[in-house]
């Protein structure tokens, strides 16, 4: 895509083309591969840059409490883009110079929580006299729920595309239990606040994630009795869906759009459609059932013994 030494090693920072989103491809991963090299260069580590972008973010979110200054809202809506570029640098630092760490994917969910938390909260302060403290509120922890759910629900299928083809399970979210029993919660402050924000995390996950237990179970067999040919398949009848995903519950979608509406001092307007949207994301949901049954009806030859474990395995 780029030439030149300097991105020479731009491919390695990109986790899987096709669970890249196009935003992402054309303008996020290109900064922050630029953002990643200049700042470790200087010594900064993923986790620094991380939080770096995530008081820009937070500043940037703050602002957005003035809706009716344009100047405000303006450099506000700038200061989050930056942030998105900084959440996509950090990772691809952490590919870059092969700096993985558990806390460090986890500690990015928490920023990125963290920016959008300011956003939902500053704008819709603004609206207080309008909706009264009580409708503000209630505005915002609905909309933040969905958000959360939705992104998270999000989080979980590129994870599991990544899984199933053959191109990186780290994205997984381990079980609570394993959490439970091996996520260290005693070193730091930043520890103890984020294990009970991850374990509600993949809980909710689990919770509202549409792919059954029994569905999973027959896709990792298949996937470890014919792993190549489980790929072609996977891929073949998922990745339409990630679009899908992208665009009912992508941070990108979200974050722009709460720029947008900001910019037009009515961010209580895209408060209110991301509410509904939860119809959308019920509706995108039931179309990736339908995906999966269509994979089980391919695979279902394939004398997998957890066929005949499930009971009903095209149900959630």
């Amino acid at each position: 895509m780029f030439s030149g030494p300097f991105f020479a090693d731009y491919d390695k920072s990109i986790k899987n083309k096709i669970v890249e989103e196009g935003y992402d491809l054309v303008f996020s991963r290109p900064l922050g591969f630029v953002i990643a090299k200049v700042l470790s260069k200087i010594g900064l580590t993923p986790t620094n840059i991380s939080v770096l972008g995530m008081l820009i973010g937070v500043s940037g979110g703050v602002m957005l409490y003035w809706q009716d200054s344009l100047l405000f809202t303006s450099v506000g809506g700038l200061l989050v883009i930056i942030a998105g570029v900084f959440d996509s640098a950090d990772g691809q630092a952490a590919r870059l110079y092969n700096t993985h760490t558990e806390m460090g994917r986890y500690l990015d969910m928490f920023n990125d929580m963290l920016v959008f938390i300011s956003c939902y909260t500053a704008g819709l302060h603004f609206f207080w006299d309008q909706y009264t403290w009580a409708g503000v509120y209630g505005l915002g922890l609905a909309s933040g729920y969905v958000h959360s759910l939705k992104s998270n629900i999000y989080e979980f299928y590129k994870g599991e595309f990544l899984h199933f083809s053959l191109t990186d399970s780290k994205q997984r979210n381990d079980t609570v239990e394993y959490i439970k029993e091996n996520f260290d919660r005693t070193s730091t402050i930043t520890r103890r606040v984020t294990y009970p924000i991850l374990i509600d995390y993949v809980k909710k996950q689990n919770k509202y994630k549409f792919r059954s237990d029994e569905t999973t179970q027959i896709f990792e067999e298949a996937r470890a009795k014919r792993p190549e040919e489980f790929k072609e398949i996977y891929i073949e009848h998922c990745r339409r869906m990630l679009a899908g995903w992208a665009w009912v519950c992508g941070s990108n979608v979200m974050r722009n759009s709460i720029i947008v509406s900001s910019l037009f001092g009515r961010i209580d307007i895209y408060v209110i459609a991301n509410i509904l949207s939860y119809g959308l994301f019920l509706w995108i949901g039931k179309k990736q059932n339908k995906i999966d049954e269509e994979i089980l009806t391919v695979i279902k030859d394939w004398e997998l013994t957890s066929f005949e474990a499930a009971s009903e395995p095209l149900q959630k």
